[in-house]
């Protein structure tokens, strides 16, 4: 029987489909890119720890700035730490490749759980590449403010037509991320990320995963928040970043106490990202619904 055109060209669609998943998960395999993943890790759990400790300092009356421009700037100034601003930046590009291929390892019986966490998994691996970008920028002797980034960026945006509605819709993106950010902790979600864990080794990694990712989304859903405010108030000084979203805890009733919590919440993600790199998952990401789960549990089949 002769093939059409239109099953040529899905036929051909479908191979094309099944040669990248298996060239993303021959990468996601690599003992080179997971060995850099893992390393990449490491330098995003020292760059949150910093985060954190400048936090504790702005809680104390001490200046700094607390995000991820400032805890850069501290490894730049550091004795060796242009070479290790180097070697985090080729880390988190391999973090980020592991995190894009990761998209290749998904199955459910829900395509759109599917389709939901293979687009966060590339996503995630475009932030990843993003901070390694800005790690070799200050590795090259780059210096920039988090929070005049964002001021400088809002008053561009606000200055072209229809600016406004792009500002506004950063704003909502972020807090989008840290919302999800929120419930991923709450939820204790972020265990499929790791290898099986038991006993206090779980409990621990467990404690600082929900710590960390908590405090981490509360503090971009605040950033995100001030992004809203510059676009609903046209004041691009509003827009003010991680360091805006913490000086704004730090100024409320408590906010001293408030900050440090916070901010022990930084540090804790960042050893959660290190309990990572050492137990990072290997092999496919089955998601499943609550739903999913209790129908296992009675011994009822999924493809029902």
């Amino acid at each position: 029987m002769t093939e059409t055109m239109g099953e040529r060209v899905a036929r051909r669609r479908k191979q094309t489909r099944a040669q990248i998943k298996e060239a993303a998960q021959r990468a996601n395999d690599d003992p080179k890119v997971r060995f850099a993943a893992r390393a990449g890790l490491i330098a995003n759990g020292v760059i949150h720890i910093l985060i954190g400790g400048i936090a504790i300092g702005v809680a104390q009356g001490i200046q700094g700035k607390a995000d991820q421009s400032g805890a850069l700037t501290a490894v730049a100034v550091s004795p060796g730490g242009v070479i290790l601003l180097w070697i985090a930046a080729f880390a988190l590009l391999g973090l980020a490749l592991l995190q894009a291929t990761e998209a290749a390892q998904v199955l459910s019986v829900h395509r759109k759980l599917v389709i939901l966490r293979r687009f966060t998994n590339v996503a995630k691996g475009v932030g990843y590449a993003g901070i390694g970008v800005v790690t070799a920028f200050y590795a090259l002797g780059g210096r920039s403010s988090s929070s005049e980034t964002s001021q400088t960026f809002s008053a561009d945006l606000l200055s072209t037509p229809g600016g406004v509605f792009v500002l506004a819709g950063v704003g909502l993106l972020v807090g989008i991320v840290g919302g999800t950010l929120v419930f991923r902790g709450l939820s204790r979600n972020f265990r499929e990320e790791l290898e099986p864990l038991s006993g206090v080794r779980s409990h621990l990694v467990v404690s600082l995963g929900l710590i960390g990712h908590t405090a981490k989304g509360l503090a971009l859903v605040i950033s995100g928040v001030l992004f809203l405010f510059a676009a609903a108030f046209t004041d691009p000084d509003a827009a003010r970043g991680v360091d805006g979203a913490l000086r704004i805890v730090a100024g409320l009733p408590f906010g001293g106490a408030l900050l440090f919590i916070v901010a022990s919440g930084f540090i804790a993600y960042g050893f959660y990202l290190f309990a990572r790199a050492r137990f990072l998952r290997k092999g496919p990401l089955v998601v499943e619904t609550r739903r999913d789960r209790k129908r296992l549990q009675h011994g009822e089949s999924l493809d029902d």
